[in-house]
């Protein structure tokens, strides 16, 4: 999953308006969601004014999500 996915999901998951996201950081509303959408490049300080906007720990939406060490393998 990408960057942008992680924030777009994260920012659904928790019910937040991207009106507020866009207003919190600065970034146009409509460029916000051509980003959240993949349609437009999210390039490093948009991705902290969000980050900050949203009040979050980056490794949340930075960091990908390692699945369990419990799950186990199919090849068995």
């Amino acid at each position: 999953m990408k960057v942008y996915e992680r924030l777009a999901n994260y920012i659904k998951e928790n019910g937040i308006k991207q009106s507020y996201v866009a207003e919190k950081s600065g970034i146009p509303e409509n460029t916000l969601s051509m980003i959240l959408n993949g349609k437009s490049r999210l390039d490093a300080d948009k991705l902290e004014d969000i980050i900050i906007a949203l009040n979050i720990d980056p490794s949340l939406i930075i960091l990908p999500i390692k699945k369990s060490t419990t799950e186990t393998s199919d090849t068995n």
